[in-house]
């Protein structure tokens, strides 16, 4: 994030977002789905979070429980599917490998969302046109692109380009008819409090916004606002972030399908987690130096006795191995887990994390067993190239019944391994 910058009479950048990302994913694979009612279900298979527009005009709202909205959906041929972020990261990405042939920067904002600096083209709604028919023809997932000067603008003129039978607009500071039917909650960075203490002073669009006294959206917002307020005028304050901010720490939880008991089926689900938190760490060149394992109870059932307890370890030196972090997350829960209790979520957290390569090694430790690193190295390709339900650890376990429910998901069209399966159980990491 930058402030100060000058007004570039030829910047303009473009935000691509995808429309109803998950159901136009499973509508991909299933082209009969198309100008039906669908939604999709969040983890367990709780409440709604994706609705196609056929959906939306039934009333059904956006994080509806789906116990609520079951007979809704049953009355009105709803088509119901839990949610599959396999599937859904995989068209995320085939979607972004697109965008990036039609701008030197692009920067993945969300799952279903980007930014693409297209300044100093001279036809950027032509070229905004083409991308979208391009998205669409390559990977089956429709888009919407709004454009502006600045990243405010183009996620106000997104909106916008829902609207309209083109999928693309283009939106200027100068434009007062379009700013005036903008509700100022509309725009980006302006929360529920923010519009509520704005439209008490008037400011009830974004016009009104725009042309108020840079003073009174600081006494309302402080710098962060009157940012917002520079970029609806077409002041660019924010930059494009082309290599994502490194994150401090990364955490992977589920609540479980089922209520967990026993310490075996435990150690699966936390030996997941721990792959899952090391792979993102690894993604992104990253070292943890330390460990938290947490687990708690079900605070809801008031009938049950509850525990929560969490523990952390720090690594003598950061590290990204994935077998050294499985093996420390194990102990780490069994120092914790206690008989008796019926646990309902647990999670693996990577705190401190550190560029690889920052790191100083201690003077007498023996760094890293060639042997393990080869392995890691040659499991990791493995799962790179066929998906990482075709390389596992046997303590991630083959069954997984304590796995969040996922009754209605669709198969895993694009990352399911079909040639090759390796499951690492005989194998003993404790000799690695």
């Amino acid at each position: 994030m930058g402030g100060g910058h000058q007004c570039d009479p030829f910047s303009m950048i473009a935000l691509a977002d995808c429309n109803n990302f998950y159901v136009s994913c499973e509508r991909v694979f299933n082209p009969a789905l198309r100008n039906r009612p669908v939604i999709v279900l969040s983890n367990n298979d709780g409440c709604a979070v994706a609705r196609s527009n056929e959906a939306k005009e039934l009333g059904i709202p956006m994080g509806a429980p789906y116990h609520q909205i079951k007979k809704i959906c049953e009355w009105n041929g709803v088509t119901v599917f839990s949610s599959n972020y396999e599937l859904y990261g995989d068209m995320s990405r085939r979607v972004t490998s697109v965008l990036a042939r039609f701008a030197p920067e692009l920067e993945i904002y969300s799952i279903d969302e980007s930014f693409l600096n297209l300044s100093g083209v001279n036809t950027p709604l032509l070229l905004s046109q083409r991308i979208r028919k391009t998205v669409g023809r390559w990977t089956g997932i429709p888009i919407s692109i709004g454009l502006g000067k600045t990243k405010t603008l183009a996620k106000l003129a997104n909106r916008l380009a829902k609207k309209k039978k083109t999928g693309c607009f283009e939106i200027r500071a100068e434009q007062d008819d379009i700013l005036k039917q903008i509700p100022v909650g509309d725009i980006w960075g302006v929360g529920h409090r923010l519009s509520i203490r704005l439209q008490r002073v008037g400011l009830n669009n974004a016009l009104r916004f725009a042309q108020a006294p840079s003073s009174v959206i600081r006494s309302i917002g402080g710098v962060t606002l009157e940012r917002t307020q520079r970029e609806i005028t077409g002041i660019p304050c924010l930059d494009m972030e082309q290599v994502p901010q490194p994150r401090k720490n990364t955490c992977s939880s589920r609540s479980f399908g089922r209520p967990v008991e026993n310490l075996a089926e435990f150690e699966e689900a936390v030996a997941n987690y721990a792959v899952k938190a090391t792979r993102k760490i690894r993604s992104e060149g990253s070292l943890a130096s330390a460990l938290q394992v947490f687990i708690k109870t079900n605070r809801f059932r008031e009938d049950q006795e509850q525990y929560a307890n969490a523990r952390t370890l720090a690594f003598d030196e950061p590290t990204d191995d994935l077998i050294r972090v499985v093996k420390n997350a194990k102990s780490l829960l069994r120092s914790i887990y206690r008989k008796g209790y019926a646990y309902k979520k647990a999670g693996v957290l990577l705190i401190d994390l550190i560029p690889k390569g920052a790191q100083q090694g201690l003077l007498f430790e023996e760094h890293g067993n060639p042997r393990r690193k080869e392995f890691v190295d040659a499991f990791e390709e493995v799962a790179s190239q066929y998906g990482q339900a075709c390389a596992f650890l046997g303590a991630q376990g083959v069954k997984q019944k304590w796995s969040m429910r996922r009754e209605m998901r669709t198969p895993r069209y694009t990352t399911s391994c079909i040639i090759i399966k390796i499951v690492m159980i005989i194998f003993d990491i404790t000799k690695i």
